[in-house]
């Protein structure tokens, strides 16, 4: 596995990158002090661990979304973040990221496994940040139950929570990208949520899950 590492903080980056090398064999990591650097360099990489020290959804997010969006047309992102905060959580997703890890409650064995997750396409979300919604996911979903879901909108759903594109929900599904989209509007709609992380926490809050779709 290819890894890219991004901090502005030498200390932290060089910790990271030795601390990743030495619990994870073979793992090819490369770092980086800031991500102009990382988008100047050559070779694949399969995964890019981008360390915000400070929360995504600060007054800094507008750069520090930026740097995200420009590391995402190299390879999936994995934010890693001194702030567990749900606002911060969201906000990284909002922008494209592919996993949130908290530093404060993520032991490096975990954070091994939440790449190799997002490696292999999924995405993943800090069970305490959701946890920390819980109340307020189900008040605001305002009851939310499998059975008020069609067939086909379980099944986008369930494809959402992995975190896969439209293109690739529709591919499976066997519809159009349009019609994936109005799924989404309307499975948005039904847990009172704006935007696809929302719909993935609270999914995940209300133990929302589908059955097989029949072809």
């Amino acid at each position: 596995m290819a890894i890219a590492v991004v901090d502005e903080h030498l200390f932290t980056l060089e910790c990271i990158t030795k601390s990743l090398q030495t619990i994870c064999e073979p793992l090819e990591i490369v770092a980086f002090a800031n991500s102009d650097e990382c988008l100047r360099s050559m070779g694949p990489r399969d995964l890019i661990i981008y360390h915000a020290h400070e929360s995504v959804a600060t007054h800094e997010k507008d750069q520090c979304g930026g740097m995200i969006k420009s590391l995402l047309e190299i390879a999936p992102v994995i934010v890693l973040c001194d702030a567990d905060g749900i606002e911060s959580v969201l906000a990284a997703f909002e922008i494209g990221a592919r996993g949130y890890i908290p530093t404060a409650s993520t032991t490096l064995k975990l954070a091994v496994e939440i790449m190799h997750l997002v490696k292999a396409g999924g995405t993943f979300v800090p069970p305490r940040s959701l946890s920390a919604r819980r109340v307020s996911f189900q008040r605001t979903s305002r009851g939310a139950t499998t059975t008020q879901f069609t067939e086909r909108q379980l099944a986008v759903l369930s494809r959402l929570k992995q975190g896969k594109t439209n293109k690739i929900i529709a591919h499976e599904l066997k519809m159009s990208e349009s019609t994936v989209k109005v799924h989404i509007r309307k499975i948005m709609q039904k847990l009172n949520a704006t935007n696809r992380t929302e719909v993935v926490c609270r999914a995940h809050e209300l133990e929302i899950s589908a059955p097989r779709v029949r072809d």
